[in-house]
């Protein structure tokens, strides 16, 4: 298989020569295949009668393959010169054979405008053997556009039987006589469906008449496209004058059900087939005469006749029945089986890779329904920022010898359009990361169609292997369509979009010849980590008729039009970083990036220079658990120019409609709030009103509008608009009636809820053009987490209600790891939480940045380090083999003398060169630790048939670095011992603690001893113990006046370094910053280097030339954190033995270990000391840090299970005295994606007062609170905060067991029921054989138990149920827990008034006292006891208990449960 080419001649070659002619040749492209005729000189009609053959590899053409023909002018100086072009669309020849075909092609200069030139060729191609008959049109994919599928038309399965296959002749002419044998050669045959139209039809005729048992089930799991406007729609199911509906969705066209009905009958097969099952959908809001949207309706055997007598995924055309030329009113998506006897059910489940599908040939419609054909047209006209696909190997080798061209970028990219399951692609670009396909793809459609969203691939053509993915973006219809608007088909518009820019995202843009791991995200399956490009297209869809040619050019015209689209404006990125904690990355520095689409990429060469990153940074031990980065008071920032398009109104409009979205949220959350607390109506009354009042004046506010000259708008911009500004009007009338008409607080928050779902519904932009802002952690050249931010979040505006929601605002962020790897493995770890000011907006606007950082001073500093080897002999030295220049980055990339820095345009130096060392080394190796183990390494040595003896050094620690003997080792300044010197025997060593190997240098040590070792070690360690003193502060005086000199040692550049020289290090370096200030605004700060030598200039890269940005504090803030741990309301987790780990900034902390606990009480205070912050104290009040509690399972054995994770902010007071007390709150506990529970806490941070303040300063408080009451070694919840406690009486009557599943495949005979609240607990009797009697011998179980007073405090109440088995075992078969007893409380003296009112002697409110009530109560307890006095085992109220064996979540049964108070019953599963 090949195409051949032959260029024959040229007439009227353009002469571009001023003296003499052009010497024309021809140039052939197609697939990166490149051919050339040869020269002919001075020749303007030139005739070459050349033929070249192009190896297509095996591939057929496509109707999209095009030949690139270029006439170029030969030149032996300089470059060769374009005389004329043209593109040879090769759809002519898949007409099915081998084709040849003839052309006399006119000829384009370089601008697209015809010349006189003209060159005939010749095409002659020939298919492979395999390739399938074309289709009839050039669609991309096989398909046909002219022949759309309406879909099935209900009953032509009952018409058209099964089909079945014969055998034809083909008519070839008269008889053929086989020379060789004499016999009639037989003609050829071919296969011929026929309908066996009656087949089916018989089926339903012979069916018996004899009731049967049948099923129906059905599950309606959407809609889409449904008519009509802030409609709530509500699907009803009728089977059989059987009907049953789904719950209402509110305010949606496309709503999602996912419920499930059975109906049962007993009818015979014969009646049940000729039923009816109907479907209708209706808008709840409005009254039955024109609430139905739209039905389809089909008899059972329709179903039955199905394979596996289902629908199963299908797709129903919902039409008026009133009139069906009326068209499609929506489409709905159901499963249906017919299950008989000894049918078996299939499964609903959908299928995955469903959307891939044509799923317009998976609908059903009502016969006389007809859909309109149309055509989505997509104008393509380029793409940017496409990262490189391929390897570079071949551009080496060309390097190497000198041959080639100049260098290439290696992406070969095309593009991919879309929907229902049919695709068009475009033309490929060869060696193009920033190509201009300008062409129209062109899609049939049925229309309306029930696909949501169209889909745009780019993709990299490989001539060996199967393309890759470059990115996919997914374009919902919903969002650039509207079916319906507000009151009427006024804002009904067709699919409409741009021109404008799609960005793609996926996995990181680093080119690698190894397998991308995150190669998933490229093809839209989970969040795309980091920007991979992307491209300029228009949407129109044209109603009525289906495209003819697939792909075809653009016009000129629509070229020109679309430039004011391109044009860009300048932006600016900034941020600054204030605290960076709970960091995974302890390997290597640290460093955080921020990027806006390729800007700020550290990792790409291609991006122009730019202070993007934080600088690289060790991590430092907390104390507890976790690791931070000690930037101290100098806290990085970053800054990244980039270049875009301004859409400032299309993201300020989506500012101010999330603002509404927001505060209409928190005052729905208020009324909430009131309602469950339950205030006093006229108080609910006026929280509605001011939420009407607040709803009605946003609805109010302008919208923003295009500003000509500034901003370039489009249709779809004006349409968003006016639809937006329609709907508000029409929320503002509708509030205004609801102030006059509302007398029920749940039916106007119903309302409400209303509005709130409209309004977000308009609050999405398709046409955001602006890529997201992306923060990465990287440690070394790999990135490891990172969090994706909308621009329109952090976008600056001069109107403060259109300015982004964090846009310059202290924000806390948790990074993510990338691809769904994490979720996978059950990654509970937080990679890393960063608080963090970010700012985006117009170069020209950024002195809003500035202002806005009232804390702090922000320096710039220029950067460099300076290298050094250890030589023998000469020591340290720059002239060794460093492998690095002597003065570079901090990569070692580049060459950076100091000399050669100087200040750029409009800045100036302040001050020298200086050391600044590495934060992280001011801190021991036993900072953040409270306690610490030190350890040293006794050394022995001998020679071969010698006894042991001290080696050359006899003391060395784990690295083998020489150190002093064991007693001698000082104790550090603040530390004291805390017991003897012991020989470490918990480790693979003989019983003397020895550990033997031949060479020391070559580790690989063993607890035998050989004949052939030759070194031996064993281990001492010691603990010593932290106590604060002044020793100590002096000491880290003397550790910060040592880390003047900055050095940081490693064995090899490439690996960790460290402050203090070990044997090993061979290599040193430190890091050197020179301060610069700005003289002209605006001024870029990027470097001018000098360089002295002309190879430095090929070599440098600019990108490493940006300087260090610092927002620098003076002194910090002192603060002290009290945590106040109170309980924890466990989800489906079951029995575990819980502990709460909390981290605050740059310290962290553990509650104590529950044992065997399903709700464990802690009831502790965690104090954190000296935390020191820095910044305002009055804005840290504002916007104080986050709190972090992740919640753990113990495990002896293994690592610990995580069992979620919750945020709080503490209560910040600046003055101690603050008469304020915090509130225990629930705060919800997620894990993952799933529901972890509530945990009951408050947090107070208290500002630190200074004795030596002045009176004025904030420092001048009163002193801290008093230290929270003890309970041994922990501090107690305090009163106040917490709980108040009363002592309350609570009855079980426990009747027995029902339907008890096997556990461990044993059947449950012998259970009992254990009743846990408020840490007391009760255990009932042992039923001794269920299958004789499931109930219990006693059923009265009564508790006198402290608990609180406020029902939001109230404990749960935690039954389990255990089977007592042989041999003492008592597993636990089934847990269930009751959140709340509230229903159940009732007031005793109530009780008793209606006792007397029957005639039994009682007590009058009125008259009873204290002392009374508690004698009334003690009566009642010990009446309750002489009920309990038969069961033994049971203990006083404080009776202790210990739980053992496991949770059986999985297994279900059903536990009777009687709470007698109010008469009622509670019915509980046991899960």
């Amino acid at each position: 298989m090949s195409l051949q080419v032959v260029v024959i001649k040229a007439t009227n070659v353009p002469n571009a020569e001023k003296f003499g002619e052009s010497d024309p040749y021809v140039a052939i492209e197609f697939q990166g295949i490149k051919k050339k005729t040869e020269v002919k000189k001075s020749n303007l009609n030139p005739v070459w009668n050349e033929t070249f053959d192009l190896d297509l590899s095996g591939r057929p053409l496509t109707a999209s393959d095009e030949l690139q023909v270029s006439v170029m002018d030969w030149e032996r100086v300089g470059r060769n010169r374009l005389l004329a072009q043209t593109k040879v669309p090769l759809r002519n020849l898949l007409r099915g054979g081998a084709q040849t075909e003839s052309l006399n092609l006119s000829l384009k200069d370089s601008n697209g405008r015809p010349t006189q030139a003209q060159l005939e060729m010749k095409l002659m191609y020939k298919p492979p053997a395999s390739a399938a008959p074309p289709a009839s049109s050039g669609a991309a994919g096989g398909s046909d556009p002219t022949q759309e599928s309406q879909g099935q038309v209900m009953g032509d399965s009952l018409l058209e039987g099964d089909e079945e296959e014969e055998e034809e002749e083909v008519d070839t002419g008269p008889p053929q006589i086989d020379p060789a044998t004499g016999q009639v050669i037989p003609k050829p045959k071919r296969k011929k469906k026929r309908g066996n139209k009656m087949g089916r039809r018989k089926l339903l005729e012979n069916l018996s008449t004899k009731p049967t048992d049948f099923q129906i089930r059905v599950k309606v799991i959407e809609a889409r496209q449904l008519q009509g406007g802030n409609i709530q729609p509500v699907a009803k199911v009728t089977v059989a004058n059987q009907t049953k509906q789904t719950r209402v969705k509110k305010s949606t066209n496309s709503p999602c059900w996912n419920e499930a009905f059975f109906f049962n009958f007993k009818i015979s097969p014969a009646e049940l087939m000729d039923e009816l099952v109907e479907f209708k959908v209706f808008n709840s809001k409005k009254l039955r005469s024109d609430a139905l949207i739209g039905s389809f309706k089909c008899d059972v055997g329709m179903v039955y006749l199905e394979q596996r007598h289902a629908f199963l995924q299908k797709w129903l055309l919902l039409s008026d029945p009133e009139d069906q030329m009326a068209g499609a009113k929506g489409y709905l998506k159901v499963c249906v089986c017919v299950i008989g006897p000894g049918d078996e059910a299939p499964s609903f489940k959908a299928v995955a890779g469903e959307e891939t599908d044509d799923i317009e040939s998976n609908l059903l419609r009502p016969a006389g329904v007809q859909l309109r054909p149309a055509t989505f047209i997509l104008k393509l006209y380029r793409a940017e920022d496409i990262p490189r696909m391929d390897s570079a190997f071949m551009q080496g080798v060309k390097k190497v010898f000198g041959i080639g061209e100049e260098q290439k970028e290696l992406v070969d990219p095309y593009f991919v359009f879309s929907f229902a399951g049919k695709e068009v692609q475009s033309k490929i670009m060869y060696n193009n990361d920033h190509p201009d396909w300008n062409q129209v793809l062109k899609i049939g459609i049925q229309f309306p169609s029930m696909c949501e969203r169209l889909k745009f691939i780019i993709r990299d053509w490989d001539r060996i292997s199967e393309d890759d993915t470059i990115g996919t973006e997914f374009l919902f219809t919903s969002l650039i369509s509207s079916s319906s608007g507000g009151s009427g088909i006024y804002f009904c518009f067709l699919p409409t979009f741009g021109p404008s820019f799609v960005n793609f995202y996926g996995s990181t843009r680093e080119y690698s010849d190894l397998p991308d791991e995150y190669d998933d995200l490229n093809l839209g399956k989970g969040e795309g980590v980091a920007y991979r490009g992307r491209a300029l297209v228009e949407i129109q869809t044209l109603l009525g008729e289906l495209p003819e040619i697939p792909v075809e050019d653009i016009n000129n015209d629509d070229l020109l039009r679309v430039q004011k689209f391109m044009r860009r404006r300048k932006y600016k990125l900034h941020a600054a970083f204030l605290n960076a904690t709970m960091v995974s990355a302890i390997d290597a520095p640290v460093e955080f990036e921020i990027s806006i689409g390729n800007y700020g990429n550290k990792l790409d060469e291609n991006t122009a220079p730019c202070a993007s990153t934080t600088q690289p940074t060790n991590a430092v031990f907390d104390g507890c658990h976790y690791y931070f980065l000690p930037w101290a008071g100098t806290k990085p920032c970053i800054v990244v120019e980039s270049s875009w398009e301004d859409i400032s109104f299309r993201l300020e409009g989506l500012n101010l409609m999330l603002k509404i979205i927001d505060t209409l949220e928190a005052n729905i959350e208020q009324v909430k709030i009131g309602i469950k607390a339950k205030l006093p109506t006229p108080e609910l009354a006026q929280l509605l009103i001011s939420l009407l009042d607040q709803l009605e004046q946003d609805c109010k506010k302008p919208l923003p509008e295009p500003k000509p000259g500034k901003h370039v708008s489009n249709e779809l911009d004006r349409l968003t608009r006016e639809y937006r500004q329609f709907e508000l009007e029409n929320i503002g009338h509708s509030v205004g009636k609801l102030k006059q008409s509302a007398t029920d607080v749940h039916e106007a928050i119903a309302e409400v809820e209303n509005f709130l779902q409209i309004l977000r519904n308009m609050a999405k932009e398709p046409q955001n053009s602006m890529p997201d802002v992306v923060v990465w952690m990287i440690s070394g050249d790999k990135r490891l987490a990172y969090y994706r931010i909308p621009a329109h979040e952090v976008l600056w505006s001069a109107n403060p209600e259109y300015i982004g929601k964090q846009c310059g605002r202290l924000q806390t962020i948790q990074l993510k790891y990338p691809g769904v790897k994490a979720e996978k493995e059950k990654i509970s770890e937080v990679p890393a939480m960063v608080r963090v000011k970010i700012w985006l907006g117009l170069a020209n606007e950024d002195d809003a940045w500035h202002h806005m950082q009232t804390e702090g001073e922000q320096a710039v500093f220029a950067e460099t380090y300076e290298n050094e080897c250890n030589l023998p002999v000469v020591g340290w030295t720059k002239k060794g083999p460093l492998g690095r220049p002597k003065w570079s980055d901090s990569q070692g990339k580049c060459k950076l003398p100091r000399e050669m820095f100087n200040p750029p345009p409009g800045w100036k130096w302040e001050g020298d060169w200086y050391v600044s060392p590495e934060l992280s080394m001011l801190f021991d190796k036993d900072a953040g630790h409270k306690t610490y183990m030190e350890e040293c390494y006794e050394m022995q040595s001998r020679l071969p048939a010698t006894s042991w003896g001290p080696a050359t050094r006899p003391w060395t620690d784990v690295k083998g670095d020489e150190m002093p003997p064991k007693d001698s080792v000082e104790l550090p300044p603040g530390w004291v011992w805390e017991d003897v010197w012991q020989i470490d025997l918990s480790r693979a060593v003989d019983e003397d603690g020895w550990e033997y190997c031949v060479e020391a240098t070559m580790g690989g040590y063993g607890p035998v001893e050989k004949r052939y070792h030759l070194c031996r070690r064993r281990r001492w360690v010691r603990t010593r113990k932290l106590v604060e003193d002044a020793k100590q502060k002096k000491h880290k005086e003397k550790k910060m006046e040592e880390a003047a000199e900055g050095w940081e040692y490693a064995p090899l550049f490439n690996l960790k370094f460290h402050h203090t020289e070990r044997t090993m290090d061979m290599v040193r370096r430190r890091r050197w910053h020179r301060k610069m200030v700005c003289e002209k605004k605006g001024a870029d700060c990027f470097f001018a280097m000098n360089f002295e030598d002309e190879d430095d200039k090929e070599d440098f890269n600019a990108a490493y030339a940006a300087p260090r940005m610092f927002l620098t504090f003076k002194k910090p803030y002192k603060y002290q954190l009290r945590a106040y741990v109170y309980q924890l309301m466990a989800g489906d987790t079951g029995i575990s033995d819980p502990y709460a780990r909390i981290s605050f900034l740059t310290q962290s902390s553990v509650t104590e270990r529950m044992e065997k606990s399903l709700c464990p009480t802690w009831d502790q205070t965690l104090i954190f000391e000296e935390i020191e912050i820095y910044g305002d104290p009055q804005a840290l009040e504002e916007n104080p840090p986050e709190v972090v509690i992740e919640i753990f399972d113990y495990d002896k054995f293994g690592s610990n299970e995580f069992l979620g994770r919750t945020k709080a902010h503490p209560m910040v007071k600046l003055d101690p005295s603050d008469a304020r007390m915090p509130v225990l709150q629930w705060y919800p506990i997620t894990r993952g994606p799933e529901d972890g529970g509530e945990l009951l806490a408050a947090f107070e941070l208290f500002l630190v007062p200074d004795k030596n303040a002045s009176m004025e300063s904030l420092l001048a408080g009163s002193d801290l609170p008093f230290l929270p009451p003890k309970k041994g070694d922990l501090f107690l919840v305090p009163n106040g905060i917490r709980p108040v406690m009363q002592r309350t009486a609570i009855e079980v009557l426990c009747w027995g067991v029902r339907n008890m599943q096997k556990f461990q495949l044993a059947a449950v005979t012998s259970p009992s029921v254990e009743f846990e609240c408020g840490g007391h607990v009760m255990e009932s009797s042992i039923i001794k054989n269920t299958k004789k009697n499931p109930n219990f011998n006693e059923n009265v179980l009564f508790f006198d138990v402290m608990l609180p007073r406020e029902e939001l405090y109230m404990p749960p109440m935690n039954i389990r149920i255990r089977d007592h088995r042989q041999f003492g075992r008592k597993p636990t078969v089934g847990i269930h827990v009751l959140k709340s007893l509230e229903e159940y409380r009732c007031d005793p003296i109530r009780r008793e008034q209606e006792e007397e009112e029957e005639g039994v002697q009682g007590v009058s409110s009125s008259e009873i006292t204290q002392s009374e009530l508690e004698g009334l109560m003690s009566a009642a307890v010990d009446r309750y006891k002489d009920i309990q006095s038969s069961v033994s085992q049971v203990d006083s109220a404080h009776t202790s208990y210990q739980t053992g064996g496991l949770v059986n979540g999985a297994r279900s049964g059903e536990h009777v449960i009687e709470m007698p108070t109010e008469e009622k019953k509670k019915e509980v599963t046991i899960k």
